[in-house]
């Protein structure tokens, strides 16, 4: 018989709850609450949110949250499909804020085929991780990225399975709940584009850390 003193009980369940906060799919054919931050082209085409254009500026953002477009928390995890068409960097960041000195952003980079987390502070980017992942123009990716107090992790993947272990991780003391936002950049003389879909934000809880706490009860029952 399992045996679980009622703290541990109720922190489990606090943990291994990983409620849905916010979601878009795009299929109501339009993007109703997304904050377009900058001044690319955004449209809806065939249920997928588009932002393309560029040249004198060379990067596209839209935020939203659950509570007016700004997150109720700082501690979650984003997840989206994208496909990356034309540009540099394609990807997502979380506790975004217009007003913040610096953001951290998880992208997919064409250039140099990879997964990259950075610190981007409107002048330049910091590299804080990176692993090498194969980025292909017209294909399509899932990515994650996730915020726990002061730790930032991503990961990426094609298909419907979703890897276990996270790809990169950094930490950095951005604590503000901000917002998700979507992100794409190009070249200062090259146009972007990137199609998102299936937006889901929840609670900042993996499945990895569930499957921990079921081996505290395994061992609790011992």
């Amino acid at each position: 018989m399992i045996r679980l003193a009622l703290p541990s009980m109720l922190i489990m369940a606090a943990v291994c709850t990983a409620g849905v906060l916010f979601q878009d799919d795009f299929n109501d054919g339009d993007a109703l609450g997304w904050h377009e931050a900058s001044m690319v082209e955004f449209d809806v085409v065939d249920g997928m949110y588009r932002m393309y254009g560029g040249y004198e500026q060379n990067h596209g953002i839209s935020f939203n949250g659950d509570l007016e477009g700004y997150m109720s928390v700082p501690d979650y995890s984003a997840c989206c499909f994208l496909i990356p068409e034309t540009g540099t960097f394609f990807g997502m960041m979380v506790r975004f804020r217009l007003d913040a000195g610096a953001n951290i952003m998880l992208v997919l980079s064409l250039p140099y085929q990879a997964l990259v987390l950075y610190r981007w502070n409107w002048s330049g980017i910091t590299l804080l991780d990176q692993i090498p992942f194969e980025v292909l123009p017209g294909t399509g990716y899932r990515m994650r990225f996730e915020s726990v107090g002061e730790i930032f992790r991503g990961k990426a993947w094609t298909g419907s399975e979703e890897p276990v272990d996270w790809m990169v991780s950094a930490a950095d003391t951005l604590s503000s709940p901000g917002s998700l936002a979507l992100f794409c950049a190009g070249l200062s003389d090259v146009s972007l584009c990137c199609l998102f879909d299936d937006v889901v934000v929840t609670g900042s809880v993996s499945a990895l850390e569930c499957a921990s706490w079921g081996a505290v009860k395994a061992r609790a029952g011992s």
